[in-house]
């Protein structure tokens, strides 16, 4: 068994954060009970590379060299999560400290991600090679007061992780989301067949815009403004946007529950640190009495038998099962452009995607705004509110065990969360 330990919800974005060098250092402070004084832990920092550089990332625990990370290219390529061991006898009950920091003059060597927002943060920043530290001005601009991405999954036999936060679905009275309804056509709010209604849907907005994920600003989880933006071809006064897959699940289950249905965001990958990822939607359906995954980025929904969720679709992939006879496709599936067609092909339906396979617990960001985060998917996936499937028996596929969503403090072994239904 193990717990992780953690101060934030990784919700950063990608261009404002740490910057460490030979005069910035950084020290994240983690307060341990007495159970894990002692135990064997992994240390998961949230890290990125500047391309080319060769100054190795120092880290300290409680005063004490921990490693020495040496560059490597694969850091440099994206925002990874970097493990550590911490070996059996190094943490201590209370405060532990861990200091990170380069040699570099510049600020050319390595980015740490940083959660802005906090009022207390356990998190600090030292000018002066650690003579003295402060929690304000951070960030690469000193604008910024927040946490450090730094994780701490201590192993040990009386420490678990808590149980998965209650599922939060839009409230479908909600003035902001009954108004959507007006935006849809009248066929669509007229359809009285609940599936046949959901399809409708799903294809409308499949067609409202292209996958785009090369633009300048980060469209926000609001589904008017995606539609606006997308539109205009600006996002935030700039031109270009960046709205893909997790803004067309977005736009869907605002409008679904618009119209009285209950959805929820559902994240695919195959691993945490590497570029392939997917978001897509699951809606209760009445009849089958089960979710069902639907993805109107691709405007397909996977069949066998019944309709199939999420998680069965993880399940027949940890079962190394192909997913192509499954698939149903809507008239607004995609033509191209190719690295889209070729990103289903050889990865969503071929069933790599689903083997980490994780549940987005607040779907209730229409009514409630701040329930959004930050970049998702702009970044490689580091937000606490995903619960992650992971079934027994499934073994890390990498050397870190990234695979195993330990950097993440929600994880089930089991359905019964995942298939429970709404309420009401």
């Amino acid at each position: 068994m193990s717990k992780l330990f953690h101060t934030e919800h990784g919700r950063m974005f990608d261009t404002v954060n740490e910057e460490l060098s030979r005069w910035r250092w950084v020290k994240k402070v983690l307060l341990l009970p007495t159970a894990a004084a002692g135990a064997p832990a992994d240390l998961w920092m949230f890290v990125r590379m500047y391309d080319g550089n060769r100054a190795p990332l120092t880290v300290s625990l409680n005063g004490r060299k921990l490693a020495r990370v040496k560059p490597d290219k694969h850091y440099a390529t994206r925002w990874v999560w970097l493990r550590l061991p911490v070996p059996t006898g190094r943490l201590k009950r209370g405060r532990n400290t861990f200091v990170l920091h380069s040699t570099n003059p510049a600020m050319n060597g390595w980015m740490l991600g940083l959660e802005n927002a906090h009022d207390r943060p356990q998190s600090y920043l030292s000018f002066d090679r650690g003579g003295t530290w402060q929690n304000r001005a951070m960030g690469a601009h000193g604008m910024l007061r927040g946490e450090y991405l730094v994780r701490l999954r201590v192993h040990s036999d009386t420490l678990r992780d808590p149980r998965p936060p209650r599922m939060i679905y839009e409230d479908a009275r909600h003035r902001r989301v009954r108004e959507l309804r007006d935006l849809l056509p009248a066929r669509i709010v007229n359809t009285k067949d609940p599936w046949k209604q959901v399809l409708a849907l799903r294809t409308w907005v499949a067609c409202q815009w292209s996958h785009d994920n090369k633009g300048r600003c980060y469209s926000p989880w609001d589904p008017q403004t995606v539609l606006d933006w997308v539109r205009r071809d600006t996002c935030h006064g700039k031109p270009g946007r960046i709205a893909f897959c997790v803004h067309f699940a977005v736009v869907f289950n605002s409008f679904a529950a618009s119209l009285g249905h209950r959805s929820r965001g559902v994240n695919v990958t195959n691993d945490f640190n590497l570029p392939q990822g997917h978001f897509m939607s699951e809606v209760w359906d009445v009849e089958h009495r089960r979710w069902v995954l639907h993805d109107p980025n691709y405007d397909v929904h996977y069949e066998k038998a019944a309709p199939l969720s999420a998680f069965d679709l993880a399940d027949l992939a940890h079962r190394r099962c192909k997913l192509y006879g499954m698939v149903r496709k809507g008239p607004a599936f995609p033509r191209g452009p190719k690295y889209l067609t070729d990103l289903f092909r050889d990865f969503v339906a071929a069933g790599e995607s689903y083997w980490c396979t994780g549940l987005w617990s607040r779907n209730d960001f229409v009514s409630n705004p701040p329930a959004a985060p930050p970049n998702h998917g702009a970044i490689s996936y580091c937000e606490t509110e995903f619960v992650w499937y992971t079934p027994p028996g499934v073994k890390p596929r990498c050397g870190d065990a990234v695979t195993l969503a330990e950097p993440f403090p929600y994880r089930v072994s089991t359905r019964r969360y995942l298939d429970a239904p709404p309420p009401g």
